[in-house]
């Protein structure tokens, strides 16, 4: 992982779009849709990177169901989100022209956080009705993220 935050230092402001500040997914979504798909890539980009490089932003700074929406713009921006249940319209126009392997590295590993996976993660009490298929949800975007790194690397 370590490749992975090398020459981040000056990446510039981090997070968030006041836009991004709400923590509804659907609102977070249509926020993101007006972004011209630059800022809409940076946006997605400055929570990703934020949650890596600082995973206890999830306790104050930046709600997890907005890192989970970046997460998953991205996943839905890659070939292997299409058909899939996830994935619905407003997702779909949300999604990203164009993603890099390391955005999508970036999706990973701050996926990994949330997840409880990398070492820096911090303990995250997030409340669902259907825990198993949250999981599911997760798991799903966690493959599709690992097959889009495959086959853009």
């Amino acid at each position: 992982m370590g490749s992975y935050r090398r020459g981040m230092e000056a990446a510039g402001p981090l997070c968030c779009d006041v836009d991004m500040n709400d923590v509804s997914a659907p609102y977070l979504l249509n926020s993101l849709r007006e972004l011209p798909p630059e800022q809409r890539a940076r946006a997605v980009h400055a929570v990703l990177l934020r949650v890596w490089e600082t995973p206890s932003v999830l306790l104050s700074e930046i709600p997890p169901t907005q890192a989970i929406t970046a997460v998953a713009v991205v996943a839905a921006s890659l070939p292997g989100a299409f058909g899939r249940g996830w994935r619905d319209g407003r997702l779909a126009a949300t999604a990203l022209p164009y993603v890099s392997g390391a955005l999508v590295g970036r999706a990973l590993c701050a996926l990994d956080v949330l997840v409880g996976r990398d070492p820096e993660s911090v303990p995250l009490e997030l409340h669902v009705s259907d825990g198993e298929a949250a999981g599911e949800l997760l798991d799903d975007l966690r493959n599709v993220l690992i097959d889009g790194l495959r086959r853009i690397d």
